[in-house]
């Protein structure tokens, strides 16, 4: 499906909507090969779960293809995020996990995606996200500038209709 997420500016004076515009697009594209990374390597996974059953291997079982594919999934994964997040988001590594869903395929799967953005000074945006199926989770995304780029400087995520958001350690 992949549809384009548009992209609603609001709260934002003026003088600060072209740099929102300017700065969320490329944001997105990498929450976009993010999710591309995990649906590919949870893909791989299936297989070669597939693989062990077929060769009598019991599915609890951790295989040396199963530690190469994790290991592949951690490199790239940093590969893709090192140079667009903060060291605050660094410190903690790699994301942990690939399933299915992914992450944000509630965002890039789904029809009519939208993103929200705030940007209040000239040192932070809000990008957030809403999951219109579910209402499970709700992402917010700080970014701040480093040089010429936006960089990702916090993830955090609230459950429902809660208030409270929680800090995500990875992107």
């Amino acid at each position: 499906m992949s549809e384009p997420v548009k992209i609603v500016i609001e709260n934002t004076p003026e003088k600060f909507r072209s740099m929102a515009e300017a700065a969320v697009p490329p944001f997105l594209e990498l929450l976009r090969q993010r999710n591309k990374l995990e649906q590919e390597i949870f893909a791989r996974s299936q297989k070669l779960r597939e693989e062990q059953a077929a060769a009598g291997i019991s599915p609890y079982q951790s295989t040396p293809g199963d530690a190469a594919l994790v290991e592949e999934y951690f490199r790239r994964y940093l590969e893709l995020v090192r140079p667009r997040c903060t060291e605050k988001l660094l410190k903690w590594g790699p994301a942990r996990s690939y399933g299915k869903p992914a992450k944000y395929d509630y965002l890039f799967e789904r029809p009519e995606p939208t993103v929200y953005v705030t940007m209040k000074t000239a040192k932070r945006i809000v990008v957030s996200t809403e999951n219109p199926v579910s209402h499970d989770y709700r992402y917010r995304f700080v970014l701040r500038p480093f040089g010429d780029e936006w960089m990702v400087d916090g993830v955090e995520c609230a459950f429902g209709n809660e208030e409270h958001w929680s800090s995500e350690r990875t992107l």
